[in-house]
C-alpha cells in the first residue's frame, strides 16, 4: 500500500472535521425522520440553472448542506468556479462556517463562490446578484434561498427579488429542490426542540423557466407576474390540494363548519395581565411566540404553553381563560381546539395559521404610559424593552465623533457582510413616529419616514434599513415577532402618508 502525502491525510481530515456534521446530521434525519432525496435524476447536466432551496425551520442548514454535498457535488465540481450560492448571512460570523468553505474534499465547498444572503439589503445586495448573473450567462449555477429565513407558521414567506431577477433576466431554467412541509411540523421555529417522529425529504422536482428569452428590462409587472409563477410551484410542497389542504377545514366538534368564524371579544373588561417573565428564553414558550396576543381577548402575551413532551399541549389564556388543545398533525398544519371558555366556542377546531390570521386581523398596537420621554407632537409608545444592544453595520460613523440625535443614513466606504459591532446595550422604544434608542451616554431616533426595510433575524435580532445604512437590535428574550408586527404596523402608516416604499418580512 502506497503512502499518503501529508498534504492528502490533512485534505481527508479537513473533510471528516467539516463534512462530518453534515453526513451525522442526515443519518439522523434518516433514523428519525425516514430522511430521503428523490428525484436527483431532474437535475440538468450542464448549466446554466437556478437552484432553488427552502429553509423551513431549524433542520435548514443541515438540509441546505446535504444538497450541496449530495445532491450538486459533481455539477458543482464540473463548473469548477462557476458557481455562485447566497447563503444565509449570519452563517458567515462562524469560524467553522468559514472554515467549512475552504474544505477542499467537499466539492460545493471547494468550488463555488458564497455571497451572504441579506434580506432588503438595496445595492449591495444587487453587487451580489450581478456575480449570480454573469455566472449565469456563462452557464454556471446560482444556488438561493430566496426566503431568506424560517417562517413562524409554516407558510411560504415573501420571496424576495434576486430569484426571479435572475431568471428573468437570464431565462435559465429553476431547479427546485425545496424541503418537504414534513420538516416544519416536526421542528417549527417556535419549539425549542423537535419531534420525534414525522417524515423529511428532499424532492428534487423538475425545471421551469419563467421566460423563454431573456428580458433586456424587469419592471414591477414583470416581478409580479414572477412572483405569483413562483408560488403557485412554491404551494406545490404542500400536497396536491395546496396550502387550503395542508391547513385542513375548520370543524366544531368535529363537523366542518359553514361561513367565516367571528371572535368576539367578552363584553366583561378583563384584569391585565403581566407579560411573562423575560428571563425565561423566548424559545421556551412555544406557540406564544406566534400568537404574542390571545385571539379571543386580544390581550399580549397572556397565553401560556404548558411544557410537556407529549401531545397534545395545553394552551391557556391568563386574561380571559380560554383554553385550547394544541394538536401537532404529521405534513399539516397544527390545530388548536377550544376546551373551555366561552361557550359558542367551546369544541371550535381550527388550523393554527387561522388562529394567527384571526389574531392578526384583530391586532391594534397598545399605548403604553412611559415616564421620562420626551415625546413629539401625537406621539405614543407602544412598546418599550431595557437592555437592547444596537448593532450597526461597519464601518458607521457612529463608532467615530457622531453627535446627532438621528444615526447615519449612509455608511462610510463599502459595508462588509457580517459585520456589525455593538456600541452599547440601551432602552428601545417604539412609538408610532420612530425607534428610540437610550444608551448610556446617547440617544437615537431612527424615525419611521426613514426606515425603508424591516426584517427579522433567526436569533432574535429586528434589524432595520435607514436610508442606506443597516442596524440591527438584539431584543434578548423579547417576542420577536410581535415586535416586527408593532414595527410594521407603525412604519406602514407613515409609508402611506409619504409615499415612501417600505419592504417588510413576515408580510
Amino acid at each position: 500500500m502506497s503512502e499518503e502525502s501529508p498534504q492528502t491525510g490533512y485534505d481527508r481530515l479537513r473533510a471528516l472535521i467539516y463534512g462530518g456534521p453534515f453526513e451525522l446530521g442526515a443519518l439522523l434525519l434518516r433514523l428519525f425522520y425516514r430522511f430521503r432525496i428523490d428525484g436527483q435524476e431532474n437535475v440538468p447536466p450542464d448549466g446554466p440553472f437556478i437552484v432553488w432551496l427552502t429553509e423551513p425551520n431549524l433542520f435548514g442548514m443541515i438540509l441546505s448542506g446535504m444538497v450541496s454535498i449530495k445532491v450538486l457535488k459533481e455539477e458543482m465540481l464540473r463548473n469548477s468556479n462557476n458557481t455562485v450560492s447566497y447563503m444565509q448571512e449570519e452563517l458567515f460570523r462562524f469560524s467553522f462556517f468559514k472554515k467549512a468553505l475552504e474544505n477542499p474534499e467537499e466539492g460545493a465547498s471547494s468550488t463555488a463562490n458564497y455571497r451572504p444572503l441579506v434580506p432588503h439589503a438595496a445595492g449591495q445586495l444587487a453587487l451580489g446578484l450581478m456575480d449570480g448573473y454573469r455566472v449565469l450567462l456563462n452557464k454556471g449555477i446560482v444556488v438561493i434561498n430566496p426566503e431568506g429565513d424560517a417562517p413562524y407558521d409554516g407558510r411560504p414567506l415573501p420571496i424576495g427579488r434576486g430569484l426571479p431577477w435572475l431568471a428573468l433576466r437570464t431565462a435559465a431554467p429553476i431547479l427546485p429542490i425545496l424541503t418537504s412541509v414534513g420538516a416544519y411540523d416536526a421542528w417549527p421555529r417556535w419549539q425549542a426542540f423537535p419531534s420525534l417522529r414525522g417524515r423529511i425529504g428532499i424532492p428534487v422536482s423538475k425545471p421551469f423557466k419563467l421566460v423563454e428569452e431573456p428580458l433586456a428590462q424587469v419592471g414591477p409587472e414583470e416581478m409580479a407576474w414572477a412572483d405569483a409563477r413562483l408560488r403557485q410551484e412554491f404551494e406545490k410542497r404542500y400536497g396536491p390540494d395546496g396550502l387550503e389542504g395542508w391547513a385542513g377545514p375548520i370543524l366544531r366538534d368535529g363537523v366542518p363548519v359553514k361561513g367565516p368564524v367571528k371572535l368576539e371579544l367578552p363584553s366583561k373588561p378583563l384584569a391585565a395581565v403581566e407579560p411573562q417573565d423575560l428571563a425565561a428564553r423566548a424559545m421556551t414558550r412555544g406557540v406564544v411566540q406566534l400568537l404574542f396576543e390571545c385571539p379571543v381577548c386580544r390581550t399580549q402575551e397572556s397565553l401560556v404553553q404548558t411544557r410537556r413532551f407529549r401531545w397534545p399541549k395545553n394552551v391557556s389564556c391568563q386574561a380571559c381563560g380560554t383554553r385550547w388543545e394544541l394538536q401537532r398533525v404529521p405534513e399539516h398544519d397544527f390545530r388548536m381546539k377550544v376546551v373551555e371558555g366561552p361557550p359558542d366556542l367551546i369544541g371550535l377546531d381550527m388550523p393554527l395559521t387561522t388562529w394567527y390570521d384571526e389574531m392578526m386581523a384583530n391586532f391594534r398596537p397598545r399605548v403604553i404610559d412611559v415616564s421620562g420621554i420626551d415625546l413629539l407632537p401625537d406621539e405614543v409608545v407602544h412598546l418599550q424593552k431595557s437592555d437592547v444592544a444596537l448593532l450597526p453595520y461597519l464601518p458607521n460613523p457612529l463608532f467615530e465623533a457622531w453627535t446627532e440625535r438621528e444615526p447615519p443614513k449612509r455608511t462610510k466606504g463599502r459595508r462588509e457582510y457580517a459585520s456589525w459591532s455593538s456600541i452599547g446595550e440601551g432602552q428601545l422604544l417604539l412609538t408610532s413616529h420612530r425607534l428610540l434608542w437610550q444608551g448610556h451616554d446617547r440617544e437615537l431616533d431612527f424615525m419611521w419616514s426613514s426606515v425603508n426595510a424591516i426584517s427579522a433575524y433567526m436569533m432574535n435580532i429586528l434589524a432595520i434599513r435607514y436610508g442606506g445604512a443597516m442596524y440591527r437590535f438584539d431584543l434578548g428574550n423579547a417576542l420577536l415577532l410581535k415586535w416586527l408586527k408593532h414595527a410594521a404596523y407603525a412604519a406602514k402608516k407613515v409609508a402611506q402618508v409619504d409615499g415612501h416604499e417600505l419592504s417588510i418580512s413576515y408580510e
